[in-house]
């Protein structure tokens, strides 16, 4: 996940811990600010309704109870009862009819029987239910408790409408908080992106890259780091090209005279002779030795981008046909058949000669190096959308698919490679290729053989 998806999430979980937090705070102190002000209400009424009872001397408590209930129901919404002092029902307004003598003792009623006001609140039918007890007193004694019940429905719906407004303002919320996010996240982590793709740029070779300075903070100084890295990287790459470069060229001037020498001695020895022998292996020896210096040679011109292309007119058919002629020799000699196969009589590209018949001498020599005795190398010439295709097809060991992304890197070997080299064939190779604006890839398995594949653009009429 990155760093900018991260930034935004967390952006947008903060946003909505803090919507929920206040709104999880704000519901519950608007209950218990309704259901404190129902209760103030409540208990300011039974405290003004116990009064009532001091207009009554010498009726007795029943007959109070049912006289006040009457009067007071029509002076509140909230259903009122009388109860004596045992928590025994006397009067309710919400029947028409003398009540059924029963006893409530709810934790309010319990509350009042004490002496002083109390408060409960239980579902009845689903639905919240508010009571308040308030103990009446004569001038002596607590004689009956008046209590008022009260529906908290409309609480109820109050809340609940709250809490859509909060579920609404909480989705607007994290939409914006995601734009807001994306922005924010999107601003910070753009200069690192451009460290990113800089640094993988220098991971490909490429030491001229520089990651652009936007700001003076830690970014900015990573930047900073960055570049005196890449500059530091690039004169030291610079100075090995060039170590190898010269190198490359002080050991040609010795091995041209070593393998001089050898084809004089040769000529002046007994070619059955065991001294013929030796001279012959380092005439070869010297061979593969002035190779190994060749491709250094290329690569330090690649590297410093001192490699010159001739272009001109090349028939591409033809350059394979000579190719693959002055390879079959050596095809033979190790038992591998070098077919050539065209679709197309003449093919005609703008390049390098020498530098294609580079890159197919390696490729083709490859193959034939991958190839155990009775195998074959074969290799296609086509046209498709207005490119030449040239396919390289061996029977050889494979590749095995983890190496496969690695083999057109520079030194690159594979771990099964019982050849020796540079490894830098491939590498010079693709880098031909893509100065001809052409491509080259690969398809291989192991056990079955390799599929090297090279486009080029025709020549333009």
């Amino acid at each position: 996940m990155s760093i900018k998806i991260k930034l935004t999430i967390s952006y947008i979980l903060l946003i909505t811990m803090i919507i929920i937090f206040f709104g999880v705070i704000s519901t519950l102190t608007l209950e218990k600010y309704y259901i404190d002000n129902i209760i103030e209400i409540l208990t300011s009424q039974g405290t003004s309704f116990s009064r009532v009872f001091d207009s009554y001397i010498d009726a007795d408590i029943y007959t109070i109870s049912q006289d006040v209930v009457k009067k007071l129901a029509t002076d509140t919404n909230a259903q009122v009862q009388v109860l004596n002092m045992e928590g025994m029902l006397l009067g309710d307004s919400t029947l028409s009819s003398t009540p059924v003598p029963i006893k409530i003792l709810t934790p309010d009623v319990i509350q009042a029987i004490s002496g002083e006001s109390g408060v409960y609140t239980e579902k009845i039918n689903n639905e919240r239910v508010l009571h308040v007890s308030v103990p009446i007193k004569n001038k002596l004694n607590y004689v009956a408790i008046l209590r008022l019940s009260s529906s908290l429905e409309e609480v109820s719906n109050i809340i609940k409408r709250l809490v859509l407004f909060l579920a609404l303002v909480l989705t607007v919320s994290s939409l914006v908080a995601l734009i807001i996010g994306f922005f924010i996240a999107n601003e910070l982590t753009k200069p690192l992106e451009m460290v990113k793709k800089a640094t993988q740029e220098m991971a490909k070779g490429n030491f001229k890259v520089r990651a652009e300075k936007t700001s003076n903070d830690e970014i900015g100084i990573l930047a900073d780091s960055f570049n005196k890295m890449a500059e530091e990287l690039g004169q030291l790459e610079e100075m090995k090209n060039e170590f190898i470069s010269n190198i490359s060229h002080e050991l040609k001037t010795p091995l041209t005279s070593i393998k001089g020498f050898a084809i004089t001695a040769m000529d002046l020895v007994e070619k059955n002779s065991e001294l013929y022998e030796y001279l012959n292996i380092i005439d070869e020896e010297t061979d593969r030795l002035s190779r190994l210096v060749d491709e250094l040679l290329d690569f330090s011109k690649i590297e410093l981008n001192k490699i010159k292309l001739s272009f001109e007119e090349v028939e591409l058919d033809k350059l394979i046909e000579d190719t693959v002629a002055i390879l079959r020799p050596h095809a033979s000699n190790d038992g591998v058949n070098l077919i050539c196969k065209k679709k197309i009589d003449r093919v005609v590209i703008n390049g390098d000669v020498n530098r294609l018949k580079q890159v197919l001498v390696n490729i083709i020599d490859n193959g034939i190096k991958a190839c155990s005795r009775g195998k074959y190398v074969k290799v296609f010439l086509d046209i498709k959308d207005k490119k030449a295709v040239i396919r390289i097809e061996d029977q050889g060991q494979g590749i095995p698919q983890e190496e496969i992304k690695y083999i057109f890197d520079k030194f690159y070997r594979g771990k099964n490679n019982k050849y020796s080299g540079t490894g830098l064939g491939l590498a010079i190779s693709k880098k031909i290729i893509e100065e001809h604006k052409g491509t080259i890839t690969v398809e291989s398995e192991v056990g079955k053989g390799s599929v090297f594949t090279i486009e080029l653009p025709l020549k333009d009429r």
